[in-house]
């Protein structure tokens, strides 16, 4: 069956069941737009440097494409997941929606508070002091003014998402579309140098040791973490589902798409870094990127690398910034967050308290200089999620009537079973060579519970004093 081509039509389900009313902004994502949030929220920094981090556990250069291909192939499994949820869930709120109504009001909300508070808020405050301080390389200005550029950014582009989805979205995709000639750029210097140079640095050596054992395996899982993180990002783009145009077929069509576009761009990208480096040089390197440029066409060119960063920096703190509002707007909506936020401003359709809270806090994150040590905490709760949303899945195609023209997921149950196997093993391997850290991040997602139980609390009283009883949505 075809992957672009599995919509069934069955039979209607009443909307309320999954889809609670509400006010939404107008539909204006268009296909190419959508393709875009999901290619840019994944394409940051990391495929500039995280090859080398990969590369440190491996023998060869074949065993670092099979391990990107590996990851991209992991990332593709979880895009088919989310493109099924974000067909069936036609409204903003991504994640939280899904586990919500797939298991339990908290653990949506947990979901939605760990995003707030660290995954998405600490990756602005992250991303957007790499994206200073290659502008720093570049400009030369202070030191001590990179957190205070790293502030304008994050405000700057907040201003800009302010004013609409379009503005927004007209940046993310040049953005998203200068970083892609970025690297197909290098993607050309490597297929040239392959043509024309006799270096002859790619030795793909055996694959497999002879006997897989556990040091193997280990150093394997190892060389992925770092790719996993690098292909993380294609969900953001369910957080906006209800900004999407005719969301039950574009929004499976451009998560398809765009993950797709990624996986090609960085394995051939991983091709140019071992046809300009030698093996042991491209593992000692810090910014392989960078390296690999001047090891081609001398140091000077090697700048353009940073040009390169400070635009895929600057497209992805833009990315976060449009797309993790609208999950917090959809909790407010239902009295699990702060009431304010679930307004739209009446000009721009935006929800413009969100932007500013997010911003708020993760300019805190920034100038506390928490940020770093936040996302150390809780990055493996992205995959704690991931896993979770993927049983969602399993569990909602049981649970849920069917809906008509629903994209469904191809090599269903198995892609999502596999999906949340390798999730949870990603999860298990943080806790194993980071215990402490991960306790730390347990704690800071499990913190959200008594803010829950209140909230809960809060909805029911104004029930009971005659509020709005579809206030909360399935918390009660």
């Amino acid at each position: 069956m075809s992957l672009l081509k599995s919509f069934e039509k069955r039979e209607s389900l009443p909307e309320k069941m999954i889809q609670p009313e509400r006010q939404e902004p107008e539909r204006r994502l268009s296909l190419f737009d959508a393709t875009m949030i999901v290619s840019g929220a994944i394409i940051g920094a990391g495929i500039f440097i995280n090859p080398a981090e990969s590369a440190r556990f491996l023998q060869n250069s074949g065993q670092l494409l099979f391990v990107w291909i590996l990851a991209g192939v992991i990332a593709f499994l979880g895009g088919l997941c989310f493109a099924e949820l974000g067909s069936l869930f036609v409204h903003s709120g991504g994640q939280y929606l899904y586990l919500k109504v797939a298991f339990t009001p908290w653990l949506g909300f947990l979901f939605g508070w760990t995003l707030f508070t660290t995954i998405q808020s600490g990756a602005i405050a992250a991303v957007a002091v790499t994206c200073a301080r290659f502008l720093r390389s570049l400009l030369a200005f202070p030191e001590k003014a990179t957190i205070f550029m790293a502030a304008i950014i994050i405000w700057f582009l907040s201003v800009v998402n302010f004013f609409g989805i379009r503005p927004g979205s007209l940046v993310q995709n040049v953005f998203t579309a200068l970083k892609l000639l970025a690297l197909f750029f290098l993607i050309f210097l490597g297929i040239y140098n392959s043509l024309f140079s006799s270096s002859g640095y790619v030795s793909f050596g055996p694959l497999f040791p002879e006997r897989i054992n556990f040091s193997f395996l280990s150093a394997l899982g190892l060389a992925l973490m770092p790719a996993l993180f690098s292909y993380g990002g294609w969900q953001n783009l369910n957080f906006v589902a209800g900004e999407v145009i005719n969301p039950r077929r574009l929004l499976p069509l451009a998560i398809i798409l765009g993950v797709s576009i990624v996986v090609a761009v960085y394995v051939l990208t991983n091709w140019f870094y071992l046809t300009s480096l030698p093996f042991d040089k491209l593992c000692s390197s810090n910014q392989v990127a960078a390296d690999a440029v001047e090891a081609l066409l001398g140091q000077k060119y090697s700048r353009l690398i940073s040009l390169a960063i400070v635009i895929s920096t600057f497209g992805i703190t833009n990315v976060f910034i449009l797309t993790g509002p609208r999950v917090y707007q959809a909790m407010a909506r239902e009295g699990a967050f702060l009431p304010l936020a679930a307004r739209l401003h009446p000009r721009f359709q935006t929800p413009h308290l969100s932007i500013f809270l997010q911003s708020a806090w993760a300019s805190l994150l920034l100038f506390s200089n928490t940020y770093s040590q936040l996302l150390q905490y809780v990055t493996f709760g992205d995959w704690i999620f991931f896993g979770l949303t993927a049983l969602a899945l399993i569990k909602l195609r049981k649970k849920l009537p069917a809906q008509t023209g629903v994209y469904r997921v191809w090599g269903f149950p198995w892609v999502p079973l596999i999906f949340a196997f390798i999730s949870f093993a990603v999860v298990i391997n943080v806790f194993i060579f980071s215990p402490l850290k991960s306790l730390m991040g347990t704690a800071i997602i499990l913190s959200g519970l008594p803010l829950f139980w209140l909230s809960r609390k809060r909805v029911q009283e104004e029930v009971r004093n005659g509020g709005q009883a579809n206030s909360l949505s399935g918390m009660g």
